[in-house]
């Protein structure tokens, strides 16, 4: 029988006490047994979990979660700290010991710890080095969930700016690692050039200008060259820019080049010889009907020359020259001396070394009479026709009233009968090369060579009247004169 009524053998306390047992047997009871005695000690109070931020987290973070028992603090992660700081998801608990007993385990924390996004990988449309003006387009390896450095939120950007991008990509709970950089760099460019010019840009075929860009250097030309100065020659419109090796310039501000056109070459056509004598002329007209200049300055279509030269014409349209002419020479012969001497009845022409015909002022042409000197035959006027090349002259008529000799006497010549009827004998100490027969006025009527001393002329069929009978010999003559029965 125990202390506490139990009649059972065994007896289970849980409350502190002095607790002993006797038996009885029916008839007696034994003595009671010594007290056993039961000290049941009071368990420390169930520790609750406070957590320093929010328990679900993204990778990389952390919460502290701290019991509210300041000491005997024994976690079931087994650390027996009043705090600790955890970053891996599971369900944390904590129970206090005092040395005697264990609380209850507290109520659980749950932490749960988010994966992060994979860190994005920047790809490039092209160079990330380029000159101003240009761009490349930065696209991240995420579909979605991006911002970039520069606070955009597309996959892709492009970026015209020197700088640094990256990226990185949050899921709606956590952000991934940001990117690894792609580092742009964008080279200024080199001033735009200017153009200037050695002088006019508008100018004739055949001419030329020079242009010149404001840059020493690195000069690309609208026709490929690169030269800082470029001679143009042909219309157009001339730009320049400036390459550094890294960037081009803006391209200048063109210039244009007008190259007009030369007025067809003109020719020359004459309305005559071009060599004649002087006193005589020839015009010359050009091919071009308005704008000639000639070589003598004159404007005109024709010109009118009357002096030797080599004359030429070009066109000129107001604007441009055409080339100047094949040149015409006017070559202008001089006259010969017109002069006329008389002396003792013989003419002779101042001129020498030309051609000469004399005759009478009745302008009959005497015969054989072709040499400077001429010794009339018959008193009367005279002139003579002198030829020097192209050129030909006439004398003035001049008086002869003596007839003259030219060597003969006249104790050498026998000339008979005289008066004659029909035939005229004449002998000659000499050989008689020559017997003509004139009228008055000095025509010729009868000529016949002879070659001997001696001669016949047949006078039958002359008239009655006054004849003049010229006996030559060698360079000598002689005139008589006759009388026709």
């Amino acid at each position: 029988v125990w202390s506490n009524g139990a009649t059972t053998q065994s007896i289970t306390v849980s409350a502190s006490g002095s607790y002993s047992v006797s038996v009885d047997n029916g008839t007696c009871s034994s003595a009671t047994s010594a007290p056993t005695t039961v000290t049941v000690n009071a368990l420390p109070a169930t520790p609750t979990i406070s957590a320093s931020g929010a328990t679900t987290f993204c990778q990389g973070g952390s919460v502290t979660l701290t019991s509210s028992a300041s000491t005997g603090n024994v976690w079931s992660t087994g650390a027996t700290t009043q705090s600790i700081t955890v970053s891996a998801s599971g369900s944390y608990s904590v129970s206090v010991n005092n040395g005697s007993c264990s609380s209850a385990l507290s109520a659980p924390t749950t932490v749960t710890v988010n994966a992060l996004p994979a860190t994005p990988i920047i790809s490039a449309s092209g160079a990330t080095t380029f000159c101003q003006g240009g761009n490349v387009t930065l696209t991240s390896s995420a579909a979605t969930g991006n911002v970039w450095s520069t606070g955009a939120t597309t996959q892709s950007i492009t970026v015209s700016t020197s700088g640094s991008y990256s990226v990185s990509v949050d899921n709606g709970s956590c952000s991934s690692a940001t990117s690894a950089p792609a580092t742009v760099t964008v080279n200024a460019l080199p001033a735009t050039p200017t153009i200037s010019a050695s002088g006019a840009t508008t100018f004739c075929q055949g001419g030329n200008v020079t242009l010149t860009s404001s840059a020493a250097t690195g000069n690309v030309w609208s026709n490929g060259a690169t030269t800082q100065s470029i001679t143009v020659s042909a219309s157009g419109a001339y730009s320049v820019s400036v390459d550094n090796g890294s960037c081009s310039s803006a391209t200048s501000a063109p210039t244009t080049v007008t190259v007009n056109a030369l007025p067809a070459t003109p020719t020359i056509s004459a309305s005559g010889a071009t060599t004649f004598c002087q006193g005589g002329n020839v015009t010359l007209t050009s091919s071009a009907a308005t704008g000639n200049v000639w070589s003598t300055g004159a404007t005109t279509q024709s010109i009118t020359v009357s002096t030797s030269g080599s004359y030429s014409v070009s066109v000129d349209n107001g604007s441009c020259s055409s080339a100047t002419s094949a040149a015409t020479p006017v070559t202008v012969n001089a006259l010969p001396d017109a002069g006329i001497t008389q002396s003792g009845g013989i003419v002779t022409a101042t001129q020498s070394g030309a051609t000469y015909q004399w005759y009478t002022c009745a302008n009959v042409q005497i015969d054989n009479e072709t040499g400077q000197t001429f010794t009339p035959t018959v008193i009367g006027d005279y002139y003579v026709v002198v030829t020097n090349g192209d050129c030909s002259v006439t004398s003035a008529c001049i008086a002869v009233a003596t007839l003259g000799t030219r060597d003969f006497g006249y104790n050498q010549f026998k000339i008979y009968p005289n008066p004659v009827d029909d035939l005229l004998n004449i002998e000659y100490t000499g050989v008689l090369n020559q017997v003509e027969v004139f009228n008055i006025v000095g025509q010729r009527l009868i000529m016949r060579r002879v070659g001997t001393s001696s001669a016949q002329i047949d006078m039958s069929n002359l008239p009655a009247g006054t004849f003049f009978v010229k006996a030559t010999s060698g360079s000598a003559s002689k005139t008589y004169k006759v009388i026709k029965k």
